[in-house]
């Protein structure tokens, strides 16, 4: 092209329209995975309502809707050119996050631990081979695990108004542990920077519950040991929240 010449861009007119059309193929194809991912999302969240002697059935429930979900994000897989998928992410990093937490509150609400990230993708039957254009990125799947937290600061209320005082006990002591292990990583200043940051509030208000429970005498006794130090950590909160207001301490 000279300078005398006129500019013609007719010859980027086939690859912008084959670009807008695999673009609109990969948006039917997330609308396909967000289907699936609402019908699970549906099912897990009866865990709300029911008591946990109850969870069984609905992780019952859930089987059956795995393999739609399994097969929606084959078919999105199939979309992504090769050494293309951070080009097309951001029409589906939402539906990696769900589909991950579903995985990981399911496998929460069974053993009361969460899978690795390399469990989760076998669980999605994301495919090794397909490691050059579809895969669960880390981001994604740390997302799902503060998503997890999020459910459990919530359903540890639902429990006890279900009589279960024991749950929120349980649900304590593994905030911490998970929010100690996000402490760990170096996390940039980014959307997961700023979620992780919100762990704490999750973290609180689930101390918040056990140390209600105790102050009622309403923690079985096996938790005793367990609820003196929620009490004992909620003390120096106060405190420290007190120093911060700059109030004497009686």
């Amino acid at each position: 092209m000279s300078a005398s010449s006129p500019v013609d861009f007719s010859y980027l007119k086939s690859s912008l329209e084959a670009d807008a059309e695999l673009r609109e193929q990969i948006r039917e194809a997330v609308r396909g995975v967000e289907s699936t991912e609402r019908a699970c999302l549906a099912v897990l969240n009866r865990v709300h309502s029911v008591g946990k002697e109850h969870t069984a059935q609905v992780l019952s429930s859930l089987t059956p809707l795995l393999p739609p979900l399994r097969a929606s994000l084959a078919a999105l897989a199939t979309l992504i050119p090769s050494t293309q998928f951070y080009r097309y992410s951001s029409s589906f990093s939402q539906s990696l996050q769900n589909a991950s937490f579903i995985v990981v509150f399911s496998r929460f609400l069974e053993r009361e631990d969460v899978p690795t990230k390399e469990e989760v993708g076998r669980e999605l039957e994301i495919n090794p081979e397909w490691r050059d254009k579809f895969f669960l990125p880390t981001e994604e799947y740390l997302h799902s695990l503060i998503s997890l937290l999020n459910e459990l600061s919530r359903l540890a209320v639902n429990r006890v108004t279900l009589g279960d005082y024991s749950a929120p006990v349980q649900y304590s002591k593994f905030s911490k542990e998970l929010s100690t292990a996000f402490g760990l990583l170096n996390l940039k200043n980014d959307s997961l920077r700023k979620r992780f940051d919100g762990i704490k509030y999750d973290v609180k208000k689930l101390e918040e519950v056990v140390y209600d429970l105790s102050l009622r005498g309403l923690l079985p006794t096996q938790t005793t040991a367990v609820s003196q130090s929620i009490q004992e950590e909620q003390g120096d909160w106060e405190r420290s929240a007190k120093r911060a207001r700059g109030e004497n301490e009686a």
